[in-house]
């Protein structure tokens, strides 16, 4: 009887360690998905932002580590161009084009089309579909405006024909108050217009005005954000702003010139 019962008894045991072998390769198993899932979705939200993916490659590096760092404007430019993954090379070979983009911070400095072209990742053609007001006093950024893509003239980081997002400065704030920054080029519903946008330039204006909370706001969207560099109204087949007047055609194959040139030139030191 004590035999059998010692028998029973190593057959009992037997089967719970089975049993626990069974429950820890299921829960092994467990584990390697979770920690694969966590892999996918760390690695979605890494490359979540294009633009700030594109800085990171081009050596930009997130300016709030070690503290705020005041720059100044000559400092301001090289970290600007760098971000877009200019060098000196490329500096040179567009200043052949008539592209001057050294000290672009002086008031001297001609802000002709060529200049834009080649300080914006974005250019466009289209028509302003609609206007909103989403961030009240979260941000130094009080207004969203949609542009509904005819043409685009630059277009880095592939984007579609669909309606893209420009931030302004001006606009309510939240409290009653109404913002109005000088100088700044605004949108409005039905305007046809032509513009010269950069994505990579509102990241570091976010860095270098030390506004943290706007800068991690635009690294982690997944949609690509713009400001504007310069606003021209269409009509007629001409472009005008507050400055000048010009015939669209004209302006168009400057753009393209330059575009076609920066694609040929190494934008990054090897």
């Amino acid at each position: 009887m004590d035999g059998n019962n010692i028998s029973d008894d190593v057959k009992n045991q037997t089967q719970i360690e089975k049993g626990r072998c069974f429950m820890r390769n299921i829960m092994s198993r467990i584990c390697i998905v979770y920690f694969l899932a966590s892999l996918i979705v760390f690695g979605a939200d890494a490359q979540i932002n294009p633009v700030y993916q594109k800085m990171l490659q081009n050596g930009w590096k997130y300016p709030f580590e070690n503290g705020f760092r005041k720059l100044t404007p000559p400092e301001i430019d090289t970290e600007f161009l760098a971000s877009m993954g200019y060098n000196d090379t490329t500096v040179a070979n567009l200043k052949k084009l008539g592209v001057d983009l050294i000290e672009r911070w002086k008031k001297s400095t001609v802000w002709d089309e060529k200049n834009r072209t080649a300080l914006s990742d974005c250019i466009i053609i289209g028509t302003v579909s609609r206007i909103e007001h989403p961030f009240g006093e979260k941000f130094w950024f009080h207004t969203l405006a949609y542009i509904q893509v005819e043409e685009f003239l630059r277009n880095d980081y592939h984007l579609q024909k669909e309606q893209i997002p420009v931030l302004i400065a001006s606009g309510p704030t939240g409290a009653g108050e109404t913002m109005m920054q000088m100088g700044e080029d605004t949108l409005s519903v039905g305007e046809h217009v032509l513009l010269f946008l950069s994505a990579s330039s509102l990241i570091t204006f976010a860095a270098n005005n030390n506004m943290r909370d706007l800068y991690d706001y635009l690294i982690n969207d997944s949609v690509v954000k713009f400001k504007i560099g310069a606003k021209y109204d269409i009509r007629d087949g001409k472009i005008s702003n507050k400055a000048r007047e010009r015939n669209l055609p004209e302006v168009r194959d400057e753009i393209r010139t330059v575009v076609t040139a920066l694609h040929r030139i190494p934008t990054t030191d090897k």
